[in-house]
């Protein structure tokens, strides 16, 4: 956890390497998750295709149904893992997930009708809603202050890299084939991530002292955690582990602040219509007359996220959250205006060969920025503004209401389009992003460098 003594001298040589290692473990989860996520864009069109080779065919309204009932999953994995958090441990939570990720594959290998890719997209949700809603907590509670941001940064965008991947292994792999490479970094996951200990704030929440200690001396690599316990118990001390009791003092409205501010970091980024951007970036790519193949483009964008989630895990830590989420949102606010000029510009029939690179320029500025800030952050907030008590409810709360924003925001982005022209979809994406900016700047407190008895005592005078 993360419990630097403020006291501590500040030249002290500081061990990180177990929790660097944890976090690069835990990536596999996330690619998993990614996988998921980038297995629909190349296999529904295919499923829905009269002319590709597949096993069996959807309808328009089945496809659908596929895409979205991995975010229902989510749903129910948030409630799950933030009830079996509470008793189990985040480390349970997070190694049980790799079971119904690997059902998931399963079904999909053996699917014969859409019945089983139903199933196989809602487990892959209860496992994605189990990983998410826990990853962030478990990584705050062992990260040494200075790195926190950045490691759940990592992690938060590993998910790039399993989207990236399963873009680009779609259109060359059988569905079958693609679940038999997709269950090497689930089952590598679940290996390696039960040789590494709980987290120590688990172990003393639950009384268990010599365990607290031990783990925090494998993360930290020191013989001596006394005053690091002694924070320890001191963030910990009074979280009572009665859940009813936890949900009446967080429904109170002071309480209630916190998660609604983290919430509306979600609002935000799913009005700028990341979920549709992604789920349909080469058919914007195609209406935009483009004179370069959507696909080629696409690919290029899936790797504009990975270099943008490595920018976050720089810059995270160095910058701070709130200054970091001000540049990502003004650029990716200006990336949508620019799109929808593009729009405008070919409804004023200028030649399209001539504004190609509007477009695409328009679309690796979005994902450079919204991967480098407005993804990541929200989710290092999530491990950081909550008090022992409150963790998993806060958790469970705003990780439920993230899942059906993302539901919504996909869903509604095809009759929005059916309502107005293209050009004021994204226009209007890009005002009510710009709207983020004040917000973040009054609401958004700055949690860089600081441990958690640290954002809490502070929290407190506010």
């Amino acid at each position: 956890m993360s419990i630097e003594n403020p006291k501590e001298d500040a030249d002290k040589k500081i061990t990180t390497w177990p929790q660097q290692l944890t976090a690069f473990i835990l990536c596999l989860a996330i690619i998993g998750s990614g996988l998921a996520n980038g297995w629909a864009s190349p296999y529904l069109a295919q499923l829905t295709s009269t002319e590709a080779n597949m096993p069996l065919r959807l309808t328009d309204t089945e496809a659908s149904w596929v895409a979205s009932l991995l975010n229902l999953g989510r749903f129910v994995g948030a409630l799950l893992s933030a009830l079996c958090q509470e008793y189990m441990g985040r480390k349970i939570v997070l190694l049980f997930s790799a079971l119904p990720m690997t059902i998931s594959w399963i079904f999909s290998i053996c699917a014969t009708s859409v019945i089983w890719l139903y199933i196989s997209r809602f487990c892959s949700g209860i496992a994605s809603g189990m990983i998410w809603s826990s990853i962030s907590l478990y990584l705050s509670e062992i990260a040494n202050p200075k790195i926190r941001g950045s490691l759940i940064s990592m992690n938060v965008n590993a998910s790039s890299i399993g989207m990236f991947l399963g873009n680009a292994m779609g259109p060359y792999l059988s569905m079958e084939m693609f679940g038999y490479v997709s269950l090497v970094p689930n089952i590598l996951f679940m290996i390696l991530f039960s040789l590494i200990p709980e987290s120590p704030y688990h172990y003393l929440l639950h009384g268990d002292i010599d365990k607290a200690e031990a783990s925090l001396k494998w993360f930290r690599r020191e013989a001596d955690v006394k005053a690091e316990m002694q924070d320890l118990q001191e963030f910990v001390d009074g979280a009572e582990t009665n859940i009813f009791l936890k949900l009446k003092e967080f429904l109170t409205p002071s309480n209630l602040k916190k998660p609604f501010i983290i919430i509306g970091l979600y609002l935000f980024s799913y009005v700028s219509g990341y979920s549709a951007m992604n789920s349909y970036s080469e058919i914007i790519l195609t209406k935009s007359k483009i004179s370069i193949t959507p696909s080629l483009i696409v690919t290029i964008l899936a790797l504009s996220t990975i270099f943008s989630g490595l920018l976050a895990t720089l810059l995270i830590d160095k910058l701070g959250r709130r200054y970091l989420l001000i540049i990502s949102c003004t650029g990716t606010s200006v990336s949508l205006a620019l799109l929808g000029l593009h729009f405008h510009l070919l409804s004023l029939e200028y030649d399209s060969k001539n504004l190609t690179w509007l477009p695409i320029i328009s679309l690796l500025m979005f994902n450079l920025f919204i991967y480098s800030g407005l993804m990541p952050i929200p989710n290092t907030l999530l491990g950081e503004m909550f008090n022992a008590k409150l963790k998993n409810i806060a958790s469970l709360f705003i990780s439920s209401i993230n899942a059906l924003l993302s539901f919504a925001s996909t869903k509604t982005y095809q009759p929005f389009l059916d309502l107005v022209d293209d050009k004021f979809v994204y226009w209007t994406y890009s005002i009510c992003l710009s709207i983020s900016i004040p917000y973040i700047y009054f609401f958004i407190p700055e949690t860089k460098g600081q441990s958690l008895l640290q954002i809490q005592q502070q929290s407190i005078k506010k």
